[in-house]
């Protein structure tokens, strides 16, 4: 059986730490190649466990935590872990993508314990991230966040959990704008009467709640901030994106599943009601 020590011993043979060495250093040095902890990596293999290949290790999961996570060129990474190139791109791929397709999110959590009478249950923001610039130059492409070549997702957080319930995209910055990429699937997800706590790139008062000077509103837009900048500490998401073009909502998909079971296994967003 698979345990967090074995993953704790595979890591930092990748890492080069001395496991006799400081623990707080062995911690830092493992969030630093796979972007998240050892007890986390146990609840994905054990998750994958119908999915993976027979013949897959928990290292390969590693593998695929460590592209996401530092985005080097391939060589480098085939290098650390001491395989061919080839061997790295198969394993970490399969991972990356059994990690992109677990279910993870879920819609209906959006509800759970929320006090009777309320409406709002769900904060949504959209977020870009950078791509290589097509070769035919199209405007389409375009983000005014960082004034260059990019695609945009939204995402969507429980107000009363901070658990990531929603995410979509993977769609041209120019072209899709934050509410017409709304109303291209999440608004038809919602209830009657259900309202969303947006900023003020979602002007449609008949499904958001732009915070306007309520704190509180303010509050949970500035957490959902938190929440990017959390999917943002994964290279692959931060840097520029050199895998094809197709590639990138795998990408994406994997670090938002990641990100949201480590925010249900010990590192929860901060409550807004306090």
């Amino acid at each position: 059986m698979v345990s967090s020590d074995m993953f704790w011993n595979i890591g930092h043979k990748i890492t080069g730490h001395d496991l006799k060495g400081s623990l707080g250093m062995g911690y830092r040095k493992f969030r630093a190649f796979f972007g998240t902890s050892p007890q986390v990596c146990v609840i994905f293999w054990d998750r994958l466990s119908t999915r993976r290949p027979t013949n897959s290790t928990p290292e390969h999961l590693l593998w695929g935590l460590m592209l996401l996570k530092q985005y080097n060129i391939e060589s480098v990474n085939a290098t650390l872990v001491g395989v061919t190139n080839k061997t790295f791109r198969k394993w970490s791929m399969i991972f990356i993508r059994l990690l992109a397709n677990l279910s993870v999110l879920d819609w209906e959590k959006r509800f759970e314990n929320a006090p009777r009478g309320t409406s709002t249950f769900v904060s949504l923001d959209g977020t870009d991230f950078r791509i290589m610039e097509p070769s035919a130059f199209d405007p389409k492409w375009y983000s005014h966040k960082f004034h260059g070549p990019g695609l945009r997702y939204e995402i969507g957080i429980c107000i009363l959990t901070g658990h990531i319930v929603w995410a979509h995209g993977g769609l041209p910055c120019g072209e899709w704008p934050d509410l017409r990429l709304a109303r291209d699937a999440f608004i038809h997800r919602l209830q009657p009467d259900e309202k969303v706590v947006a900023d003020k790139g979602y002007q449609d008062q008949h499904y958001f709640e732009n915070p306007g000077g309520d704190q509180r509103k303010k509050r949970i837009l500035a957490r959902h901030e938190t929440v990017n900048g959390r999917i943002k500490q994964f290279c692959c998401m931060k840097d520029r994106f050199r895998h094809a073009l197709f590639l990138h909502p795998c990408f994406f998909h994997s670090v938002v599943n990641l990100t949201q079971l480590m925010i249900e296994n010990g590192e929860p967003m901060f409550a807004i009601d306090t």
